[in-house]
């Protein structure tokens, strides 16, 4: 932590706890810097509000939008913002609530987007960023690409996509889709996986899933000559 930073705060610190007496009690988190780790500032705050989000999406666990599926999104998140410039916060808290809706019913962006914001406006969190956050949840899936506005909402978007590709992505997609028949299965992953690459929207992002989206289509291509033999030279 710097010295501006550990004056900044002192500063804010102060002028909350003449505002509020019980400044103790107040339901407002401060931000403390707790520690840097590779220019990442690890606060509190996301602490808290990873701790939160865990528990509202506990009932996912073992599925293919369980919290660890939140965790890789944060992670890829992060990196994206930093090569971008982005704002890392922001794209840090809309990763961490990206599926919450999940947790309370469909469609899980709106839903989501209603419970971010009733998380970020319980701890105080400033009205103008909630309401960002909240965008970057309600636009996140797929089909909502177009309607994406700042590079936040760009790079949070970019990382949940990323995350349907390689191993890991197709393992999520088949598990998703296990009370379909195989081939509507099937049939799904040729649609979805195809075009995710491509229509990722930032450079950042392409360079990052370039290894998994060849190795996406190795599979989809290796699936196609199997299905049809074409594999083992039998017409």
């Amino acid at each position: 932590m710097t010295s501006q930073d550990l004056e900044s705060f002192q500063i804010q610190k102060q002028g909350l706890e003449h505002a509020h007496s019980n400044f103790a009690e107040y339901k407002i988190i401060i931000i403390l810097f707790e520690d840097i780790t590779d220019g990442e500032i690890v606060c509190s705050f996301v602490k808290n509000l990873e701790t939160t989000v865990k528990e509202k999406m506990s009932p996912l666990e073992g599925t293919a939008h369980s919290y660890e599926h939140v965790d890789r999104v944060v992670k890829m998140a992060i990196l994206l913002a930093k090569k971008e410039k982005a704002d890392i916060e922001l794209v840090q808290v809309g990763a961490i609530l990206h599926d919450v809706g999940r947790c309370v019913g469909q469609p899980h962006n709106e839903t989501g987007a209603k419970l971010a914001s009733e998380i970020m406006n319980n701890v105080h969190y400033p009205p103008k960023k909630t309401q960002k956050i909240a965008r970057m949840v309600l636009l996140h899936p797929l089909d909502l690409k177009n309607k994406l506005n700042s590079l936040e909402e760009k790079i949070v978007w970019d990382a949940d996509k990323i995350d349907l590709l390689g191993a890991v992505g197709i393992a999520r997609g088949f598990h998703w889709c296990r009370k379909q028949s195989f081939d509507s299965a099937v049939k799904l992953a040729f649609e979805t996986y195809t075009p995710i690459y491509d229509m990722l929207n930032t450079r950042s992002a392409r360079e990052l899933a370039e290894k998994r989206n060849r190795e996406t289509m190795s599979f989809l291509s290796s699936l196609e000559k199997e299905l049809s033999l074409a594999d083992l030279g039998i017409s």
